[in-house]
């Protein structure tokens, strides 16, 4: 099964790159963008109880729950690649030219990165050379690139450069929200659709029993 399958990833925990519930919109081979090559990866946004993206008309990009909010390390690492000076698009409207918008991606072992995509112009936090710690803010999520609405793409990938080929990693843990309960998943794949969230620490079960 998919725990044993990736017990061999245990060395190097990811978790996800985000505080709050988010859906994702696109996981592994998408219907819209993530194919072949770049199947492993996922789409993240943020949606209200009537499962939409936005509030309001949805013609702005302020407008969507998910933009502006904090897109958080997943992991210990070195930054090694970071730009940030891509304009977030009209919604609807698609930037081909600079295809991964604003991005940041992390060193977190030999020939073990991960890529954040999609930023808001502007909002990156840290420099190529940085070291970061797993849950430290590099940015906010944007609508640049090729992104039509605001979201977060977040991938796996083997190379340092943006827009490399992704890998299949899972996420170490992380809460899956159903309608009527949760569940806590380790080691495992989220699917289009799942609502997802990291597990928030509470400090005074952690002072009181020294987690």
């Amino acid at each position: 099964n998919d725990v044993v399958r990736f017990r061999q990833h245990e060395q190097h925990p990811i978790v996800l790159p985000f505080f709050g519930i988010w859906t994702i919109s696109q996981g592994h081979d998408g219907e819209h963008t993530h194919k072949e090559e770049y199947r492993h990866a996922w789409d993240f946004v943020i949606t209200d109880t009537e499962k939409r993206q936005y509030m309001g008309s949805g013609d702005l990009a302020t407008d969507y729950y998910c933009y502006d909010k904090m897109v958080l390390a997943p992991a210990d690492g070195t930054v090694v690649f970071v730009e940030d000076r891509i304009p977030d698009n009209v919604i609807g409207e698609v930037n081909l030219k600079n295809n991964w918008g604003n991005t940041v991606v992390i060193r977190h072992a030999d020939h073990l990165y991960t890529s954040l995509s999609h930023l808001k112009e502007g909002s990156v936090k840290v420099k190529e050379g940085d070291s970061v710690k797993e849950g430290e803010e590099i940015g906010r999520c944007g609508n640049s690139g090729r992104s039509p609405y605001p979201h977060l793409h977040f991938q796996v990938q083997g190379n340092p450069y943006a827009g490399s080929v992704t890998m299949e990693y899972p996420f170490s843990y992380y809460i899956l929200h159903l309608e009527d309960h949760f569940e806590l998943k380790s080691f495992r794949i989220p699917s289009a659709g799942d609502q997802v969230s990291n597990i928030d620490q509470n400090e005074l079960l952690h002072k009181a029993f020294h987690f």
